[in-house]
């Protein structure tokens, strides 16, 4: 029976050097969670005697976060983990290390899909179904120019021009100023407006589509009160014709003073955006920022948790699966109440304790030696009792 013990004793401390060994090797991966070994004492009345090594109690607590150069890192901060699948099989993971593949799916480096909310090509989350989540690459499409608002100071101390209006010459109008708008392919055009004083609180205005001096046309006439104001605002506004679209040109604005021409210009347009990168927001939204400052929400990030997450199956890869101890996954929106929020640019590191580490495995080597020299002298002693017998 001494055999037993010590064998038992030998067979536990070996594991605990294993379980060491693991949170040891793995104190620089990436939402590591170190394990503490568990053994219990066996009783002779199972038949079994010693020690009954029970396996290895991982800890969720939180690791550091440190932030990274890779705007698809996330980490966790607080409860919970990233729902991975793969060809149909789910895991979970605190390993927040994601990328895009060539079709835009965000995957971790085995290749698991992160899942979350989608969204649509609006912009809108599909809420209610947990999908694996992808990145459109697409450019933002252009959005044709409906509107163009010019608000304008005119100076009145300056004098009516005595040539006719020609485009080509400055002496024949006061002012002008260039208008960008965008047509339905997020083509660029230059609308010039030219301003002319034709008497005391009145003016001219007229317009020149890319250049084309030829086409120069008259398309408002301004009057002033004498504080400065238009006298109809309704008749500054104009509709003009560009590149087969409609444009409303917009002067309501606009008044005169004695001061300097400024001129402040606003257009609901903008041409073909390219990516320019993404991010992830503490709610686990993934937006991505165009070239022409448009953003759009590609989806958000769902978190998983469970009713027991030391029920959890560890598996490779650095990941867990559901088994019936740890109950159901539940998802949630990252911050909701009792759940954690994602750091985007970020990972977190193991929670393991290099020095509180190095202490077990000498504790766990010593008690290895303790047990086999015990049975060492058990051997000895055996040696003795059966050169006795003889």
């Amino acid at each position: 029976m001494s055999f037993n013990i010590d064998t038992a004793a030998i067979t536990a401390a070996s594991k605990r050097l294993e379980v060491v060994g693991n949170n040891l090797a793995n104190a620089n991966t990436v939402g590591f969670k170190g394990a503490n070994f568990e053994q219990v004492l066996a009783t002779s009345m199972s038949g079994d005697v010693g020690t009954k090594k029970a396996g290895a109690r991982y800890s969720f607590t939180q690791g550091n976060i440190q932030n990274s150069a890779n705007p698809l890192d996330m980490a966790i901060r607080g409860n919970g983990f990233f729902r991975v699948v793969n060809n149909g099989d789910t895991f979970y993971t605190r390993n927040g290390q994601f990328l895009l593949d060539n079709a835009g799916n965000v995957v971790n480096s085995t290749g698991d899909q992160l899942t979350g909310y989608a969204a649509n090509a609006e912009g809108d989350l599909m809420v209610g179904l947990a999908v694996p989540l992808q990145v459109d690459l697409a450019d933002y499409p252009p959005t044709p120019t409906s509107q163009a608002t010019l608000s304008l100071t005119l100076d009145s101390r300056t004098a009516a021009p005595a040539a006719a209006f020609n485009v080509n010459d400055p002496s024949s109008y006061n002012h002008s100023t260039t208008t960008v708008i965008y047509d339905q392919l997020g083509d660029r055009h230059d609308v010039q407006t030219f301003y002319r004083k034709t008497a005391d609180n009145a003016w001219n205005v007229y317009a020149v589509t890319d250049g084309n001096t030829a086409a120069a046309t008259q398309i408002l006439t301004l009057g002033f009160d004498a504080n400065g104001r238009l006298s109809d605002p309704a008749a500054a506004r104009a509709t003009l014709s560009i590149a087969g679209a409609d444009v409303a040109l917009d002067l309501s604005n606009t008044q005169q003073y004695a001061s300097g021409f400024v001129a402040t210009m606003r257009q609901d347009g903008s041409p073909t955006g390219q990516m320019l990168g993404y991010a992830v927001e503490d709610d686990g939204r993934i937006t991505a920022r165009y070239s022409n400052g448009a953003t759009r929400l590609m989806g958000q990030v769902l978190i998983a948790n469970f009713a027991s997450v030391d029920g959890l199956a560890s598996v490779e890869n650095n990941q867990w699966r559901e088994t019936a101890a740890s109950g159901p996954v539940a998802l949630y929106t990252p911050g909701t109440v009792g759940q954690g929020v994602i750091e985007g640019g970020a990972v977190e590191q193991a929670n393991v304790d290099l020095t509180a580490e190095m202490i077990k495995l000498i504790e766990a080597q010593r008690i290895f030696q303790a047990a086999a020299e015990m049975v060492k002298k058990q051997d000895e002693v055996m040696q003795t009792s059966i050169g006795i017998s003889r």
